[in-house]
């Protein structure tokens, strides 16, 4: 009876077991602490990689972004040459730097629209060009066909902007005119540059041009070159010196004269300059404006002599790119020139039109000037600008 009473005693475990067990398998507080958390020196290490990467990451984006921007532009000048060349097989000539070589003289724009507005619809500008080449009625006011004159701001499309004439990283805006970074070369004149009975350049004003009289080489000779556009802060990129004196054009390397001694990149503040400056107007051929001549390297100061726009003068070519700028072959190629191309002499005398009538004559403005000439019997053979 005895045996059937007996039950299983249950095992019994001691107080100090539990303890036993808690103390070999629980780690303690100050140990969960340790392993989950960065001493203060980690903390600072990781600080300073993420800075270090950062000031890697954003410099190069930078680079990135522009150039993305540069790519861009250059697009838009081959589009642009593509257009000269759909324009010289319909037309059997180039269009005129300024005044229209084929229109009639209209009084009412003076004849000084520059020859991208007769490139429009090679530009893929058709509409703007029908705006233009038709009378019109805005505000009450009427246009005459090719409009008025370029500098009639209340004319619509002379405030029109035309994407492919821009440089996306130039940072220029305007209300009242659409602007250009892209324009005719004249080469290395620098006299009687509206009046002009002889060419130098692909480009003359009021002159009709054929890639045929370009007896350097289309590979050889620039049609187009970038310009800058003014940022309201005297930088000679995008602005030019006005009423300057005839001596720069004896010796053009006096234009660098106009420069602050202490900001090389800018005017002195007591030099007058253009109203809207480099590319300010892109309807407008006048000179200042629209035109380049290749006797000062890339990004040097421009000067316009004895006036303010339509005159006689060194006018840059220049850009928001570093150290150079774009340039348009006669062939449709794009290259990018440095500013430190070669320039020969720049205290040479600018040629006069009578020098240039006689014959081929060589730039007297090294390498920069024989790019820049159509008909002075410059052989380039090294394309290492």
């Amino acid at each position: 009876m005895d045996n059937h009473r007996l039950t299983a005693i249950p095992k019994v475990t001691t107080r100090c077991s539990l303890v036993a067990v808690s103390a070999t398998k629980l780690p303690s507080l100050s140990d969960r602490c340790l392993h989950r958390g960065f001493t203060l020196l980690e903390l600072l290490a990781v600080v300073t990689i993420v800075a270090i990467l950062l000031g890697l990451l954003l410099p190069s984006g930078r680079f990135a972004h522009e150039a993305a921007r540069r790519m861009a532009c250059a697009n838009n000048f081959k589009q642009i040459g593509l257009g000269l060349h759909h324009f010289h097989a319909s037309r059997k000539h180039l269009p005129s730097a300024m005044g229209s070589a084929d229109l009639d003289t209209l009084p009412l724009n003076a004849n000084r629209l520059s020859g991208l507005v007769e490139l429009l619809p090679y530009i893929e500008q058709q509409e703007l060009w029908e705006q233009i080449s038709r009378p019109s009625q805005s505000n009450g006011v009427s246009y005459p066909a090719m409009g008025p004159t370029p500098w009639t701001s209340s004319y619509a499309p002379w405030r029109s902007d035309v994407p492919t004439l821009r440089c996306p990283s130039s940072p220029a805006k305007s209300q009242d005119f659409g602007l250009t970074n892209m324009t005719f070369c004249i080469g290395d004149i620098a006299r009687d540059i509206h009046q002009t009975k002889v060419q130098r350049g692909v480009f003359g004003c009021r002159m009709k041009t054929t890639f045929q009289s370009v007896v350097d080489g289309t590979a050889n000779t620039i049609a187009m070159l970038e310009i800058g556009s003014d940022l309201n802060d005297g930088g000679i990129i995008g602005q030019f010196a006005t009423q300057q004196m005839s001596a720069l054009l004896d010796n053009p390397s006096l234009t660098r004269d106009l420069c602050d001694a202490n900001r090389p990149r800018f005017y002195e503040k007591s030099i007058p300059v253009g109203i809207q400056g480099r590319g300010g107007r892109w309807a407008d051929g006048a000179a200042g404006f629209s035109l380049v001549n290749t006797i000062l390297p890339p990004n040097h100061p421009s000067a316009a002599v004895g006036g303010d726009e339509a005159v006689d003068g060194i006018y840059s070519a220049g850009s928001f790119h570093q150290n150079g700028c774009h340039a348009l072959m006669a062939d449709g190629a794009v290259k990018f020139i440095t500013e430190s191309i070669e320039a020969g002499n720049q205290s040479h005398p600018t040629l006069t039109t009578s020098e240039i009538a006689e014959g081929s004559v060589p730039s007297p403005y090294g390498l920069w000037g024989a790019l820049g000439t159509a008909t002075g019997d410059d052989k380039v053979i090294d394309n290492d600008w």
